[in-house]
């Protein structure tokens, strides 16, 4: 072999290894970009509800972006729209019987049979056995309602049913947004704990110090050292059941939001639990008897029971429908000749054993039964818009007593301190205060809570919760 074929035998060995080697680098390159996409898209979910225009070390989840999130991953939802799409093609399904239904017949059949034993007796003209023969048919068949009166009574019946599953949906977007705003302000009551419960440790720490101190210099007694230290490990293990608090209300909105339990959320609004913004709606219980989603389920159930009571009633009208075929019959395909038939048919039902008189019967009583249940839930929207409005004034004058409460109760710490420095007396009164202190951290946190709780109980009540605490 000459040089030059040489150099060509080793272009074409290069080759060979060079493509495989190109395809591999190729594959190799999607499978990173696509676990790359995979990683983005598991964050992208928290991310889009985050506040705007933050860096990715600093973002912090929203009261409204956590509504937000709730609203799009939440099972429950979820489960609402699957049941939505259920009724649509419920519809399409009562639609299609009212329209002309269209298909294809073709049959080939080989027949013999005994003259005597299909008509019981044998004519001497006709032959003791017929047969065997073929019989082909082929063609087109096809009908169509012309006055069904129960499949139209059906049809509106399927509509209301899917305002109804509607109506459902909404109500489930309510009650997702309320338990996604209460285990939120959960978190953040916790979150406030958390922070009055550090306080009150370095204030029992300090306080302890200074029982030390006094001790030495001989103005307190050991006594008041111990009674010091033993406060201060009731302060340390209250702060210890307030972290573990806010550990299982991030766990329980995770569930809300349906995010994994990997995720890493921190929360943003902590300042805003401290605030009481009022509910900006104009006579309530007008508005929530207009706007709950329940009533409006429950009318429309209401249309869609008197439908099929209706289609019940139609079912005792005659009904007339047109059928027919048009096919290629034969012995054989090549000597088929056209064949066709077309009816009108009139059905009219005279006795059913009592069937037609029990469904009516039946579907009236649906119906009764579902208005009464929609009387039921009006007095019940009524009771919660009022106990609502109640609730939400009480809860505001609770987190007012509890701001002044607040405020005596560190002018009290401050003066035991100074007696007890003063060495006027031992440090009961400080431990005293202390007590004070931490009971109004409590219950100023908790009226917060209540307030907010509160007033999303009552936008729920009104059945604007979703309006409320979503974005403009």
């Amino acid at each position: 072999m000459n040089q030059k074929g040489k150099d060509r035998g080793k272009q074409r060995l290069l080759a060979a290894e060079f493509w495989p080697a190109l395809l591999l680098v190729i594959v190799g390159t999607q499978a990173q970009v696509v676990r790359a996409q995979n990683e983005q898209s598991r964050g992208a979910r928290i991310e889009a509800a985050m506040l705007p225009n933050a860096p990715s070390s600093s973002e912090k989840l929203t009261l409204a972006g956590a509504v937000e999130l709730a609203l799009k991953q939440n099972l429950d939802i979820q489960i609402a729209n699957i049941e939505t799409a259920s009724r649509q093609q419920d519809r399409v399904i009562a639609r299609s019987e009212l329209l002309p239904h269209a298909g294809f017949d073709a049959s080939d059949a080989v027949t013999r049979y005994n003259t005597k034993a299909q008509l019981g007796v044998q004519p001497s003209i006709i032959p003791h056995e017929v047969g065997p023969y073929q019989s082909i048919h082929v063609g087109p068949t096809f009908s169509t309602p012309i006055f069904n009166l129960t499949l139209i009574r059906e049809y509106q019946a399927s509509g209301h049913r899917l305002l109804a599953s509607r109506a459902d949906e909404q109500t489930v977007r309510e009650e997702t947004v309320l338990l996604a705003v209460s285990e939120y302000m959960a978190h953040l009551r916790a979150l406030a704990s958390v922070t009055a419960a550090q306080s009150r440790v370095e204030l029992a720490d300090r306080l302890a110090h200074q029982a030390d101190d006094l001790l030495k210099d001989g103005v307190a007694s050991k006594i008041d050292v111990s009674r010091a230290q033993v406060r201060l490990r009731e302060e340390q293990q209250r702060l210890i059941d307030a972290q573990r608090d806010a550990e299982t209300t991030v766990n329980a909105l995770k569930r809300i939001l349906n995010v994994p339990d990997s995720e890493q959320i921190e929360f943003a609004d902590q300042q805003d639990f401290f605030s009481t913004p009022s509910l900006d709606l104009s006579d309530l219980l007008s508005a929530a008897l207009e706007q709950r989603p329940e009533l409006h389920s429950l009318e429309e159930s209401i249309k869609a029971a008197q439908s099929a009571h209706q289609a019940a009633v139609a079912q005792s009208l005659p009904n007339l429908a047109f059928d027919g075929r048009w096919n290629e019959q034969g012995q054989t395909f090549n000597s088929t000749t056209p064949g066709y038939e077309y009816s009108v048919s009139v059905k009219v039902p005279i006795f059913t054993g009592g069937r037609l008189r029990a469904e009516r019967k039946s579907t009236a009583l649906a119906e009764q039964r579902t208005q009464e249940q929609l009387a039921q839930e009006r007095n019940l929207v009524t009771e919660q818009v009022r106990d609502g409005q109640v609730e939400l004034q009480a809860a505001l004058h609770q987190v007012e007593l509890g701001r002044q409460e607040v405020q005596l109760a560190n002018e009290e710490v401050s003066l035991s301190q100074g007696r007890f420095q003063s060495g006027v007396t031992d440090n009961i009164e400080v431990t005293t205060a202390q007590d004070s202190l931490a009971r109004a951290n409590d219950a100023e946190i908790g009226a917060l809570f209540r307030y907010n709780v509160a007033r999303a109980q009552l936008a729920r009540a009104v059945g604007s919760v979703e309006q409320t605490y979503t974005r403009p």
